[in-house]
């Protein structure tokens, strides 16, 4: 982690989180001095092709209608029909699918890796765009070939500015505040709620990095699935003191108690179980993309035999891994399961990609079985 460059120009991580982050957007020049776009328009196209991988195209002009949505897998003929102008088409969860660009999201590892959605890639023929829109997220993003005018606003968007006849969230009335032109290696920070739209200047690839917002509504109801899952049918609303009451459809003070009492039993959890379950609902990577190996590795071993030769031993991108401190152990997270092994085996499995054969020889005979299983499921792989 502290190997990679700082994309944040002259700001250091800790003023970009009091200055900017969920506050204010932000643009920088040459976050990536010298960006090299590692991927082609040719190879986003095939990997759009493909059966495992969450693409779309958008239409603006001269398709069924204005703003034409299309849904992967795509296929030669598919972009065959695309016309000259005016359209785009992205890749979502880029790093699951090619795991050698992992490292761009990674530049942005002073925000917690829990926090991190996925890397998204989008090629933009000439006036290419997705119209202008909000999200409710955080997103960087990275110019990487060509150039695309942004342009952003900061006011409140009612629900009647919505272009009629798609599906997409496209604003129908935009009125930009600010505007740039990014080049390879610029970058723009959008905080959540603020409309942005940006248009490609020619040819161009940008890259994406998100970070997951999560509802309310969804945190409140994961958690309550999560605790009711093990109840007994037997726990039921009980009132053995029940007395007689003057009018027989009323419902009591004393009634609405009993279901607080109920209630505050359940919502006001212990500490570790809140740790417990936020662990394993943010990291369930909610997609499947790990590809099991072709032949198993039955021992450790035989696992270091495979680093002695030359392989290294990797994190998925497609796995999500985050851990929290307890008293004595760790609670180890990975892909929406948990694990009890020591601090040091979950710090170090975390803190990099790329898993130092130490991490493996000094780990207890547990971490070593769920080392190999972890290997054996798809969440880490050797390449050489």
């Amino acid at each position: 982690m502290q190997d990679m460059p700082n994309p944040l120009g002259n700001l250091t991580p800790e003023q970009f989180l009091k200055e900017y982050w969920q506050k204010k957007p932000l643009v920088i020049r040459q976050a990536i001095p010298h960006f090299d776009c590692p991927i082609t328009a040719e190879e986003l196209a095939g990997l759009a092709c493909e059966d495992n991988v969450d693409s779309r195209i958008i239409i603006e002009k001269d398709g069924d209608h204005p703003w034409q949505p299309i849904f992967g897998p795509m296929d030669d003929e598919t972009f065959a029909k695309m016309p000259e102008s005016h359209w785009t088409f992205a890749i979502n969860d880029l790093e699951k699918v090619a795991p050698e660009l992992a490292w761009i999201a990674d530049l942005f590892r002073f925000i917690p890796d829990w926090r991190f959605d996925d890397l998204l890639c989008s090629y933009a023929a000439d006036q290419g765009s997705v119209g202008p829109h909000f999200d409710l997220y955080d997103v960087f993003i990275i110019q990487g070939s060509g150039k695309r005018r942004w342009q952003i606003s900061t006011a409140e968007v009612t629900e009647d500015n919505q272009a009629e006849g798609t599906p997409l969230r496209i604003q129908k009335t935009f009125n930009a505040e600010q505007e740039w032109i990014l080049e390879p290696g610029d970058m723009i920070y959008i905080p959540p709620n603020v409309s942005h739209h940006g248009v490609s200047l020619g040819e161009s690839i940008s890259f994406s990095v998100g970070y997951r917002a999560v509802s309310h509504a969804d945190l409140l109801n994961d958690f309550i699935s999560h605790i009711t899952q093990n109840l007994s049918p037997k726990l039921t609303y009980q009132d053995a003191d029940l007395t007689t009451q003057f009018h027989p459809a009323e419902i009591t003070h004393d009634a609405i108690d009993r279901v607080s009492n109920i209630f505050k039993e359940y919502l006001n959890p212990n500490h570790p179980e809140i740790s417990r379950w936020f662990g394993r609902y943010m990291s369930d990577p909610k997609s499947e993309n790990n590809e099991i190996p072709e032949e198993p590795i039955e021992s450790i071993d035989e696992l270091l035999e495979e680093i002695q030769a030359g392989a290294t031993l990797y994190r998925h991108p497609a796995s999500r891994f985050a851990y929290n401190q307890q008293k004595g152990y760790s609670m180890l997270f990975i892909d929406g399961e948990d694990y009890v092994t020591s601090m040091e085996f979950a710090i170090q499995l975390c803190e990099k990609r790329a898993i130092a054969i130490n991490i493996i020889s000094t780990a207890n005979q547990d971490e070593q079985k769920l080392l190999l299983d972890l290997y054996n499921n798809g969440c880490l792989y050797l390449d050489e």
